[in-house]
C-alpha cells in the first residue's frame, strides 16, 4: 500500500503574471493528482480488511488487519492458553508456571515437598517417595528389604544358602543349584498317578503329569541304524528289516521296545564292528553275532556300556 503524495503545486501557479503559460492549469495535472489519490486510497486498509474471529484463529490470512478484540479472540481460542497466560496475576512467591487442562487454565503451580528452586533450577530435596525409595541430594535411593541388600553404589539379592527343601543358593550374585538335599521320592510310598515333574522341551519348561510319562511310538521302521533320538521308543516294524546298534553310547538303561507288527516275516538285530550282544543265544555278551525278533513277536533292548547291548524276548536265532 502507498501514501498520498502531491504531484503539482497548485498555489505557486497563483504567483506567476498573467499570461505566464504556467499559469494555466491543464486537465492532466488533475488526472495525475487523482490518479495518485486514488492508488493510495485503494491500496490502504479500510473497516472491511479487518479480520473476522474465524481468521484470526485460523491464523492463515496474510491480507487483513488484526485489531485488539480479534487479538484477545485468537489468544482466547485453541483452549485460551495464551490469553490465560496473560491475564495471570503473579502468584508472589516461586512457582511453575503452566497450564492445567482440567480446568482449563494457567496457573503459577507452587512446589509441593521434595522440591525447591536453585537459581533457574528444580532440585530435588530430601524426602521420603515412597516403599523403600529416599530422595536425598537430588538422587533415588532404595531402601534395603527382605531379600535385598543395598551399598554405596549398588542394590544385590542377599546371599541364600541352600539346605533341606532349599535347593537354591546365591552368593556374591551367583546362582547355584543343587538337589542332593531335597528328599527323594519312591514310587511305593510317595508319587500317585497326580504328581507331575518339570521338563525342558526344547527351551520352554513344561509340568508332565507322572500318568503322562511314556514312550514315544515310532511307526513304519524301516531298515536302520539305531540312534540317539530312538532311546526310551517303542519302534513298530512291519516287514523284514534290520536294526543295526552301534560301537557307542547313547542312553544308558534307556529302553528301546522293537515291535514285529508282520505275520511270518522276521526282524534282525545286528551289530556295528566292534558292538557286543547279550542275549539268551548269547550269553556274556559276544561280537559279531545278530538276533531276530520273531513275527509277531515283541522285544525289549537297552545298553549297558559303551558299545554294550542286552536283548530279551521274543527271539530266534
Amino acid at each position: 500500500m502507498s501514501d498520498y503524495t502531491k504531484t503539482t503545486n497548485f498555489t505557486a501557479k497563483d504567483n506567476l503574471s498573467s499570461g505566464n503559460p504556467l499559469k494555466v492549469i491543464k486537465g492532466s495535472y488533475f488526472d495525475t493528482e487523482f490518479d495518485n489519490i486514488s492508488t493510495a486510497v485503494a491500496t490502504k486498509f479500510d473497516t472491511n480488511d479487518i479480520a473476522s474471529q474465524a481468521e484470526a484463529e485460523a491464523e492463515a490470512s496474510n491480507t487483513v488487519v488484526m485489531t485488539p478484540g480479534r487479538q484477545a479472540q485468537w489468544a482466547d481460542a485453541n483452549g485460551g492458553i495464551v490469553g490465560d497466560l496473560q491475564a495471570l496475576a503473579a502468584p508472589g512467591a516461586d512457582a511453575l508456571l503452566a497450564y492445567d487442562f482440567g480446568t482449563t487454565s494457567a496457573k503459577g503451580f507452587t512446589l509441593g515437598a521434595g522440591l525447591g528452586f536453585s537459581g533457574d533450577t528444580v532440585n530435588l530435596a530430601d524426602a521420603v517417595a515412597g516403599d523403600g525409595l529416599t530422595i536425598g541430594s537430588s538422587i533415588l535411593a532404595v531402601g534395603a528389604g527382605n531379600g535385598i541388600t543395598v551399598t554405596a553404589n549398588a542394590v544385590a539379592l542377599t546371599d541364600v544358602t541352600k539346605g533341606a527343601g532349599q535347593p537354591l543358593s546365591l552368593l556374591s550374585g551367583t546362582w547355584d543349584f543343587d538337589i542332593t538335599a531335597l528328599s527323594a521320592a519312591t514310587a511305593s510310598a510317595s508319587l500317585a498317578g497326580t504328581e507331575s515333574i518339570i521338563l525342558d522341551e526344547g527351551g520352554t519348561n513344561k509340568k508332565v503329569a507322572l500318568t503322562a510319562l511314556g514312550m514315544r511310538v515310532q511307526t513304519a521302521q524301516a531298515t536302520q541304524t539305531l540312534a540317539a533320538a530312538d532311546m526310551n521308543t517303542i519302534m513298530q516294524f512291519s516287514g523284514t528289516a534290520t536294526l543295526t546298534l552301534p560301537n557307542s553310547t547313547l542312553t544308558l538303561g534307556a529302553p528301546v521296545v522293537i515291535m514285529n507288527n508282520h505275520a511270518t516275516q522276521y526282524v534282525t538285530v545286528a551289530l556295528a564292528a566292534s558292538a557286543e550282544l547279550e542275549s539268551i543265544f548269547h550269553p556274556g555278551s559276544a561280537a559279531s553275532v545278530s538276533d531276530r525278533v520273531m513275527p509277531g513277536g515283541t522285544a525289549v533292548l537297552y545298553q549297558t556300556a559303551a558299545g554294550k547291548w542286552k536283548l530279551a524276548g521274543d527271539l530266534a536265532t
